[in-house]
């Protein structure tokens, strides 16, 4: 069945072209059966599809090239930039219904926020598989602990972060979905940098998704609420963090930078 539905490539958590994290948004009437294929053409590490519901509330499902996935920060961030960019939303508020429940997004004059819900930390893990698999000295990893699907490894420093060359094969034969690995940071609260080869993405650029989980655990280290974050990847991307209860605001901006037609 051939399609025709409009497509945009969105760098999320950025407000220049080229940095961020890229992610393709498509509006549709009805989900593709082949969305998993048309993330894979469109090879980002999330596409989303978005479909109308009712004034201001829409249906979202997130894809990396090779599996649907339950939640995707940066790609509901450019959603939602998509969305109020075309004026497809009657207010400054778009409610998303998804596989991790009802999200919320509202547009301010500095960026746009997602509100989240906070996901807590686990149990402490033993250390020395990860330092195996980060290809650094056990001792150089102050705690590893669970968090959800994921597992947070905080580092003495950043720059340590910032120079990390993982083995990725490791990393896929340890983890569930991904490892956040993290450290507090001279310019923002925490640095971080996201590895999920499980999933089809040796390195996510800019991860709002871990941001839940790293916001409960910098708030209960900083004790404190509202928190910045940078991701360390290549192309970069700066987050605020606002922890209120169960719930966690991540505000950022979005530019858009490709627009056009599926037709397959």
């Amino acid at each position: 069945m051939k399609h025709n539905n409009k497509i945009w490539i969105v760098d999320a958590f950025t407000n220049k072209p080229f940095s961020g994290n890229p992610a393709a948004v498509m509006i549709v009437s009805d989900f593709p059966e082949n969305a998993v294929s048309i993330a894979a053409e469109m090879n980002l590490s999330e596409t989303a599809f978005v479909k109308p519901l009712r004034d201001g509330r829409f249906h979202i499902r997130w894809f990396t090239p090779i599996v649907e996935v339950t939640l995707c920060g940066h790609a509901t961030l450019a959603s939602a930039h998509i969305l109020f960019q075309e004026n497809l939303v009657p207010d400054n508020q778009i409610t998303f219904d998804s596989l991790s429940g009802p999200l919320h997004s509202k547009r301010e004059k500095d960026g746009l926020v997602l509100d989240f819900p906070l996901q807590k930390t686990g149990k402490q893990l033993d250390t020395s598989v990860f330092a195996s698999a980060l290809k650094i000295n056990q001792d150089n990893i102050i705690e590893a602990v669970e968090s959800s699907d994921d597992v947070i490894v905080m580092l003495k420093n950043e720059d340590m972060v910032k120079q990390l060359s993982p083995d990725f094969a490791k990393i896929q034969q340890i983890t569930t979905r991904a490892l956040i690995v993290t450290a507090a940071s001279k310019t923002y609260d925490c640095v971080s940098r996201f590895f999920s080869p499980r999933i089809g993405i040796n390195e996510d650029p800019v991860t709002g998704d871990a941001h839940r989980k790293l916001a409960y655990f910098w708030s209960q280290k900083l004790q404190k609420m509202v928190l910045s974050a940078y991701q360390a990847s290549p192309r970069g991307g700066i987050l605020h963090l606002q922890v209120q209860g169960d719930r966690v605001f991540l505000k950022g901006e979005a530019v858009t930078v490709m627009e056009g037609i599926w037709k397959a």
